[in-house]
């Protein structure tokens, strides 16, 4: 089944967004564990041997807003005579609460710093990324310390052609959307977490996402056969 991307007036591209998210899921291949007390008691975390990580309690989301390990955001603005690019960086915060007894005992928000974009070209629009972070706290994972995503985002008003070609993560999950005048995302590329524990998981970004969207009757982006 193909997806739209629904414009609000039918023929009038006004504006293009991409959002691409890096997350813990709250279920990992069942590895995640409910904290038993403290603040955060009742939520899923991630059992790293010494303490629990907080998971982003949530699943695959379109919402821009959801919680993300890394989150990077292209907006494109077509309303005048030249498109006018703003990309944003975002890292959430990270929690890891005692084993036993649920306090917090690291609370730390990473980077963005490393996380970079650059506007290659405006004709057609070409946005560059290579984004990492690394996590604050102690005794992570290298697979969740160290993260990254990197590629390409291109989007040609003549032919309202999207295109992605993007550097991910196997591990944990990661997700990227589209939408036009600011509608529901469409979904790009949706990558769930390899089905292995933390520890054992790969680092660095080992998966290549290519994907084109295109509008061929003037009313949203759809998945070009």
């Amino acid at each position: 089944m193909r997806e739209r991307m629904r414009t609000s007036v039918p023929g009038v591209v006004r504006s293009v967004a991409v959002w691409l998210n890096v997350f813990i899921p709250f279920d990992v291949s069942g590895a995640g564990v409910p904290v038993c007390g403290g603040p955060h008691a009742g939520k899923t975390a991630l059992d790293i041997s010494s303490a629990l990580l907080l998971t982003d309690q949530r699943a695959f989301s379109r919402d821009p807003g959801a919680a993300s390990r890394m989150h990077s955001h292209v907006g494109v603005d077509l309303s005048g005579g030249e498109p006018v690019v703003t990309i944003t960086h975002r890292c959430d915060w990270t929690i890891v609460c005692d084993r036993r007894t649920g306090e917090v005992v690291c609370r730390s928000r990473p980077s963005v710093r490393r996380m970079s974009a650059q506007v290659v070209s405006r004709d057609p629009v070409t946005v560059s990324l290579d984004c990492a972070t690394t996590c604050p706290c102690p005794g992570v994972p290298p697979a969740l310390r160290s993260l990254a995503y990197r590629g390409t985002i291109i989007y040609q008003p003549a032919t309202r052609d999207l295109s992605v070609d993007l550097m991910v993560g196997l591990f944990p999950a990661a997700e990227g959307y589209g939408s036009v005048n600011d509608g529901a995302g469409v979904s790009i590329f949706r990558q769930a977490p390899l089905p292995i524990a933390a520890s054992d998981a790969p680092g660095g970004a080992r998966r290549r996402i290519r994907a084109i969207f295109t509008d061929d009757d003037g009313s949203g982006f759809f998945p070009r056969a």
